[in-house]
């Protein structure tokens, strides 16, 4: 009865007769007294709650019958019907061998194409309803970033080639990108038995009942408990977005404790300590690097005067001059001790997905995010590119539960934040 009244008390309004939500409480307080088995009684009670003047008590007059007709049989004539108000009409009789209450089907005019089963569509662009939702997973979303300021440092594509200068000025955007993510954790809360009380909550939830606070919802800070896995590629295609996303997500996760850092080009490395130091102005610079040709992707990345070329130089596991390998990676992530595991585990990749050609075993990663409780792709490479040439990226995304167009420092932005909302 509530939406009914809900409803009636609109039509009201409608007509320049208000109705406060006091009143409207007033009327179902007043329906709760009466009951609704006495038509006379309900028209009484709501006339005395809702109907304030002479003016008033008229409108409610036509709008009541108009509203709480008393039901009829239907007229005379083929087809017969449930009974119904006075301006309903029977329902038709359906016709010999056709089930009752059905229409039937139209024929389709051509018939549909296919899905791709790697979850992509057919012009190369991810299609978030390819994959179906396997149990216990989260329900897979593409997030892409908002059209930003073409002469904005953040819309500056992160694969083309850069000067160490243009590098530093992305990296001076670090901090503003940081205190907008923050900003929004900090308001990020969700509903519980107690609490602080949900004041924007409650007015989006009267909305469905004209206005009226049936119900008061509580609000508290949610739980920070998950464990998270960076899995980064740091070739030379993608070490420019790889220095950028860590001094980003260094920011909100405790690295070292509950967050690992896994950098790669053909196997994976753990490289939280390294990364720990840098990211905290501990690192020293290597006093013989590494010979380099031209201007190498990382070196205008300075955390206290170390570049982020300097740190991936000082890392004797990597082989950074060696082709990638996604395929040998997961692999070896799924038999070996580096392994992310666990219901509270937030595995996060961050590549384009290029194999050179070498097997993809996208198997491997369905494995891996079996036992994880989300699977989060950050892809530093525009959604047109995906799929293209020697890119894997098709085969491994049913198994990720959100990728990211990651291809500026506003996807970045946007991809962190996805992360940081699962924390």
């Amino acid at each position: 009865m509530i939406p009914a009244l809900a409803r009636f008390a609109d039509a009201l309004r409608r007509e320049g007769h208000p109705v406060s939500p006091a009143e409207l409480i007033d009327a179902s307080r007043a329906l709760d007294l009466v009951g609704l088995e006495r038509r006379v009684e309900v028209r009484s009670a709501l006339r005395a709650t809702l109907a304030k003047d002479r003016r008033a008590a008229i409108a409610f007059d036509r709008l009541f019958d108009t509203f709480f007709t008393a039901p009829k049989l239907p007229g005379k004539g083929e087809g017969a019907g449930r009974p119904g108000a006075s301006a309903e009409k029977p329902r038709p009789r359906p016709a010999e061998g056709e089930r009752p209450g059905r229409k039937p089907r139209p024929l389709d005019p051509e018939p549909k194409r296919p899905r791709a089963a790697s979850g992509m569509n057919e012009e190369g662009r991810s299609d978030r309803k390819s994959a179906e939702k396997r149990p216990g997973r989260l329900r897979r979303r593409v997030v892409r970033r908002a059209p930003a300021d073409a002469a904005s440092p953040r819309s500056t594509d992160l694969s083309r080639r850069m000067t160490t200068d243009e590098e530093r000025a992305l990296a001076r955007e670090i901090p503003r990108l940081v205190r907008e993510i923050d900003l929004r954790r900090a308001r990020r809360m969700e509903r519980a038995r107690t609490g602080r009380p949900w004041i924007r909550r409650a007015m989006r939830e009267s909305l469905g009942s004209g206005g009226v606070p049936f119900v008061l919802p509580f609000r508290s800070p949610r739980r920070r408990t998950a464990r998270v896995v960076l899995l980064v590629d740091v070739s030379f295609s993608v070490a420019r977005a790889a220095g950028l996303f860590l001094l980003l997500a260094s920011a909100f996760l405790d690295l070292g404790r509950r967050a690992r850092v896994l950098a790669f080009v053909d196997k994976p490395v753990d490289v939280t300590a390294s990364i720990v130091r840098w990211t905290r102005g501990r690192a020293v610079a290597r006093t013989s690097p590494r010979t380099r040709r031209g201007v190498t992707p990382g070196e205008g990345i300075v955390r206290r005067g170390v570049a982020f070329a300097d740190v991936l130089d000082g890392i004797g596991d990597l082989n950074l001059q060696a082709p990638s390998d996604y395929g040998r990676v997961f692999h070896a992530l799924l038999a070996g001790r580096l392994r992310p595991r666990g219901r509270d585990t937030v595995f996060v990749v961050l590549g384009d997905g290029r194999t050179n050609r070498f097997d993809a075993l996208p198997w491997a990663l369905e494995e891996i995010a079996r036992g994880c409780r989300a699977v989060i792709w950050l892809v530093p490479e525009p959604s047109s590119r995906w799929g293209t040439a020697d890119s894997a990226l098709p085969a491994y995304l049913p198994a990720v539960d959100v990728v990211a167009e990651a291809s500026d420092l506003e996807g970045l932005r946007v991809g962190v934040a996805e992360l940081v909302r699962r924390l």
